[in-house]
This record gives C-alpha cells, structure tokens and sequence, in this order.
C-alpha cells in the first residue's frame, strides 16, 4: 500500500535536507536577487571592511527572506498562501447590503418563486417578461 501520496516530491537532497520543487525555485530567485544588488552594490566595497560588511548584509537580505518563505509554514500552510488569503480577506467588502428582487426588478418578480409579496399591490406583468414567456413558448 503506498503512502507518503499527499507530500511533495522531493527535488533535490543534500545529506538529511531535501528541498521541494518550490523551494528550490524561491531560494534560486532569492540568491539571483542578492547577487545581482551585490553586483551592483560594488561601490561600497572601496570602503574597506565596513563596505564590504555593509555589502554583504544588504546582499544577503533577498535570500534570507526568499529563504524565509520557502521554509516556514505557519498552520500547515505557506507564506504566500497566507498572504493570498490576506489579499483577498483585504480585498472583500466590509458591509454587505441586500436588496429583495421583487423590490429593485420588476421585471423578474413574476419570475420568482414563491408567489406574491404581502406589502405590494399586484402588477401588470411587464413587456419584457412576456416577450420572455413568448420566446419560450416559441421553441
């Protein structure tokens, strides 16, 4: 019977740490991140051993948060799922305001279900529902 089904498959194993597919790809867009602004961050390292020390912390920076999450889980899920949870959460209206059918739509209150509204007086049926209702008949 085989097992281990729901887990990730494992792309590459250095000794007892196995990186995953995605991991792998975040940790190499995090280390081609901090070596191109270590590229670019040259200037400082004609300041001896502070810029160079400066250099290197700044360089780092992109693969330690690349790193971060890659590795993390919080909850049995991924930082940027978490973080695509918090957008949409973000995203979703704070107040939600509803609006009966038969009130806003005269034309479709023939339509729904569940017979006539108790505050309303009864309405003509409106052209485009019987233009509706002929159309059906029709086919």
């Amino acid at each position: 019977m085989p097992t281990h089904l729901n887990l990730p498959d494992q792309v590459l194993t250095l000794w007892s740490f196995s990186l995953t597919a995605r991991q792998l790809l975040l940790l190499l867009v995090g280390g081609g991140l901090g070596g191109t602004l270590w590229q670019h961050l040259a200037v400082l390292g004609h300041d001896a051993v502070p810029g160079e020390a400066l250099r290197l912390v700044l360089a780092l920076l992109p693969f330690l948060l690349a790193l971060i999450i890659a590795c993390y889980q919080y909850a049995g899920r991924s930082l940027e799922v978490w973080l695509v949870v918090l957008l949409r959460y973000r995203l979703r209206p704070r107040r939600y305001l509803w609006r009966s059918i038969r009130t806003y739509e005269d034309h479709l209150s023939p339509l729904v279900l569940g017979g006539d509204a108790p505050d309303r007086e009864e309405s003509p049926t409106s052209p485009h529902t019987l233009k509706t209702l002929a159309r059906r008949e029709a086919q």
